[in-house]
């Protein structure tokens, strides 16, 4: 039997997930703030589980008779991280020859230095403000990338308990940063720029506020890179690799595959 963990009910999930490798933002937004949607094997002692935000994650043990059941649960088309090789072997036994694999990496963060970090806004051009986002700024701000807001119920829900910095030109956002999301302390960095300021150094900039937003306010930064270009950058912000991982993109049910 799976039962679906409420938003005051997840502690029992800390032995489960406490020590996940990667996505430790997303992690405990799920765990402390009720982040997301979570299915397990027992409300009170859960021997697996499925926690699903703007990605998927499973933890416990990959072997026990109800992991197939989590598995009818996961969403075609959409991310699945798990937590050791075990797990890997049970995903990718599940979706023989179907499913793509991808490489992450996982940032820790360190002893940021504060005056770098000041450094990296002071080299926004004029024509190009940085802003935090408020309540009638995120539409503009979700035009930039629906994924900012992603992990929250709504626009209001976002504003109530994420944040969002982006540079504001001509009447749209352009680069921006934001919660995804932010729980237990910890935040976890959602970055996009539009793609005509690409490599201007834009992200660099607003992830550079973000970063200080958090150390003022005593959250956790959180970093976890998809490609080269975003590790690179968490280096130059002063992150520290923890290492590389699989992540899985889900196939859609056989059913609906098309054979032509």
């Amino acid at each position: 039997m799976i039962v679906e963990l409420d938003r005051e009910n997840r502690a029992s999930l800390r032995r489960l997930f406490g020590d996940y490798p990667c996505m430790h933002g997303c992690i405990e937004a799920v765990i402390e703030d009720g982040a997301g949607r979570v299915f397990a094997d027992s409300l009170e002692n859960p021997s697996v589980a499925l926690a699903i935000v703007d990605f998927q994650f499973l933890a416990g043990d990959p072997f026990h008779e109800s992991v197939p059941l989590l598995f009818d649960l996961l969403r075609a088309k959409e991310w699945l991280v798990v937590p050791t090789p075990e797990w890997e072997h049970v995903v990718s036994t599940t979706y023989p020859g179907r499913i793509e694999v991808y490489q992450r990496e996982a940032f820790q963060a360190e002893q940021f230095d504060i005056n770098k970090l000041r450094g990296f806004i002071s080299d926004l051009s004029s024509g190009f403000e940085l802003r935090k986002v408020n309540f009638e700024d995120v539409m503009k701000f979700t035009e930039l990338s629906p994924a900012f807001i992603a992990s929250y119920t709504s626009p209001e829900d976002f504003i109530d308990k994420g944040v969002g910095i982006g540079i504001f030109h001509e009447g749209k956002f352009i680069s921006g940063a934001s919660s995804s999301p932010l729980g237990g302390g910890k935040l976890e960095f959602e970055i996009q720029t539009h793609r005509q300021f690409r490599r201007r150094g834009f992200a660099r900039i607003v992830a550079a506020a973000l970063i200080l937003y958090c150390l003022e306010n005593e959250i956790e930064p959180c970093w976890d890179a998809a490609h080269d270009d975003s590790s690179a950058l968490a280096q130059q912000l002063g992150f520290r690799s923890t290492g590389k991982y699989n992540a899985f993109w889900l196939p859609q049910p056989e059913e609906q595959v098309s054979t032509a």
